[in-house]
């Protein structure tokens, strides 16, 4: 692959694909600017990180009959997702084989057969070609055409709690390996549910900012930023509590406070490429006899009192490459350029929960989420703003070294960080060099 852009530094000059781009040493941790806005980076990225590691791609709520569907996305590869009439999920390339067309241009529907909007070829919902109109007609097709067998079916599809995972490399690792720690902070969020279960049922929200994706896996999983990028939402928090739908989502009133509130508990940098931040609750028996004391108690009674700390406490994480799991939302990322990214924000209800209880976890959403709302808009600003100042070149490398020193390599490659180390960019960073390397054999 060629270089399409000369790094100034004279330590290295690195390639798309090769090691150059990511530094590690002693101390020292730090990324260079073309890992976020070169082209033959990104491209390369589509090919050797979305193509080759489990994306998720939907939720079974959303698909729950037969024949129900729903588009979605492997990297920049449209797909469909379908529930076939077996109640198998079948992942399929939404791609016409004839030309290319995107077959199914709806975001979710109930479907028996999906029909190429250009010239009309019919696919069964498994996939299966069955109809090319006027396939023998005024010079159609010989008895030579090696007709297709249909849409290209992803060969990897699994699931975790619901979760809907595909990949397009058939000799993957098994899910439940890729997710390694992170299935403990799904079923502890999970568990929040009597049934253990959650429910996509709002439509979900879903924006675009002018940056590059990986700011935002980099972003879910940093305290370090809330009390600087956040500051106009900290003074709402300050003054008007939960009074205007928080819902307890973002204790502490002042900056100092909600500081604390942060800044406790541990970070996980995943050997996977996942970051994790987790904290028990400070206080359980807040929730015990608060609102929802009922419910609270009946969870307790089922996870025991120690997991009910963690059940109730904080956990906020990053799946690699696109997936976020924060509060009561489910949040993917998708690349469309090195410069722009689609977000997806997926509220979900806990199964089984209050109405009350659900319905006050969205407007807590809304809240900081929405359009409208006090938090989100802070970070699509400063993505934006990454952005514009990586396209200079004056300086080559940004500093991901915040606790580079105290993590606590655990033996199966994951790091423990301190509150507002670090270690899950760092992690994320990790993977992303494994995968963009290991294909130039590196």
């Amino acid at each position: 692959m060629t270089e399409t852009r000369t790094a100034s530094s004279p330590q290295v000059a690195p390639m798309a694909g090769s090691s150059g781009l990511v530094l590690e040493e002693a101390h020292k941790f730090r990324v260079h600017t073309r890992a976020y806005n070169d082209r033959a980076v990104f491209d390369a990225e589509m090919r050797n990180i979305f193509d080759r590691v489990w994306i998720f791609v939907g939720h079974t709520s959303e698909i729950p009959n037969p024949g129900d569907y729903k588009t979605s996305y492997i990297g920049m590869q449209p797909v469909i997702v379908v529930r076939a009439d077996n109640g198998d999920v079948n992942v399929l390339v939404n791609r016409c084989v004839h030309r290319g067309a995107v077959v199914c241009r709806e975001l979710r529907g109930n479907a028996q057969q999906f029909e190429c909007p250009y010239h009309g070829w019919v696919y069964q919902n498994d996939g299966k070609l069955v109809a090319i109109p006027h396939a023998k007609e005024a010079g159609g097709y010989s008895e030579h055409f090696d007709k297709p067998a249909g849409l290209y079916k992803v060969p990897k599809v699994d699931m975790f709690r619901g979760l809907i995972f595909a990949c397009m490399d058939p000799n993957v690792v098994p899910l439940d390996e890729f997710l390694g720690r992170a299935k403990l902070l799904l079923e502890r969020r999970f568990n929040l549910s009597p049934s253990g279960e959650i429910v996509f049922r709002s439509r979900p929200f879903v924006s675009r900012y002018k940056g590059n994706w990986k700011f935002q896996a980099e972003n879910i999983v940093d305290d370090y930023h809330f009390v600087f990028t956040h500051t106009a939402f900290i003074d709402l928090q300050a003054k008007y509590g939960d009074a205007t739908g928080n819902f307890g989502l973002h204790p502490g009133g002042s900056a100092s406070e909600m500081r604390k509130s942060r800044y406790r508990g541990n970070v996980w940098g995943v050997d996977q490429g996942h970051g994790i931040l987790d904290a028990p609750a400070l206080s359980p028996e807040s929730f015990l006899n608060g609102r929802f004391g009922d419910y609270y108690k009946a969870i307790q009674d089922k996870v025991g009192a120690e997991e009910f700390k963690w059940v109730v406490g904080r956990g906020i994480g990053c799946i690699f490459p696109n997936l976020g799991i924060i509060h009561q939302q489910i949040r993917t990322w998708r690349p469309i350029a090195p410069d722009l990214t689609e977000v997806t924000i997926y509220p979900f209800e806990l199964k089984g929960a209050p109405g009350e209880f659900n319905q006050g976890m969205l407007h807590a959403q809304e809240r900081f989420y929405a359009p409208s709302g006090h938090g989100a808009p802070d970070d699509v600003e400063m993505f934006a703003s990454n952005q514009h100042g990586l396209e200079g070149h004056a300086v080559d490398w940004l500093l991901l070294e915040r606790g580079v020193d105290t993590d606590e390599k655990q033996p199966n490659g994951d790091y423990r960080g301190q509150p507002s180390s670090e270690a899950c960019q760092r992690s994320y960073w990790r993977q992303w060099n494994r995968l963009m390397t290991k294909s130039a054999g590196a």
